[in-house]
């Protein structure tokens, strides 16, 4: 009885465990932006809104504008429970580029205008990348500005918005390429 009441208990943990992995994976032709590759391109004196960024996971931004007559300039108006609500949905792999760079956050606009989503060094698991940038963090959501409003982010391929971050294509010059030989060895000759 008590392997099966612990079998019963890991279960639904590794589920979740490799459930959450699945959601990291990332196409074969992008990698993480990291601290790391921020340095080499710095040192290489490479300007940051050169690069072509990308975002990993869908990233949904709603606002409740509630039940005044409102403008909308990006997104879609949904009518919810008495209230509209301004939502913007950025699919995974939407490309962006760099507007800015305040305090050490990269100001990503995935659209032309005042629409900067900060990403800056995550912290624990995510300390080498960069991740979307939001204050007051609930319940996997976080409050981010976006075209001069406050948002409510969430991820809408994964539990916590926490784990977007900021991709690049891959080069061909960081592309591996393995070169295999076999050697047949050699024998003394007499």
């Amino acid at each position: 009885m008590r392997r099966f009441s612990l079998a019963a208990l890991l279960l639904p943990a590794l589920f979740f465990l490799f459930g959450c992995s699945g959601s990291r994976k990332m196409a074969a032709n992008f990698v993480p932006f990291t601290v790391g590759l921020k340095q080499r391109l710095e040192r290489d004196s490479i300007d940051l809104k050169q690069v072509q960024f990308y975002i990993d996971q869908k990233v949904i931004l709603s606002r409740f504008l509630g039940s005044q007559k409102a403008q909308v300039n990006s997104g879609v108006v949904k009518f919810e429970n008495g209230q509209y609500i301004n939502e913007v949905i950025v699919p995974p792999f939407t490309p962006g580029v760099c507007e800015d760079i305040v305090n050490g956050r990269l100001m990503i606009s995935f659209e032309k205008g005042n629409n900067n989503i900060a990403f800056g060094q995550g912290s624990g698991y995510t300390a080498n990348d960069y991740v979307i940038y939001g204050t007051d963090w609930k319940n996997g959501t976080t409050a981010v500005t976006f075209d001069s409003n406050k948002f409510r982010a969430r991820c809408g391929t994964c539990s916590d918005v926490a784990s977007t971050m900021l991709v690049v294509k891959k080069s061909e010059i960081d592309k591996i390429q393995k070169k295999t030989r076999t050697l047949k060895g050699r024998k003394i000759n007499n």
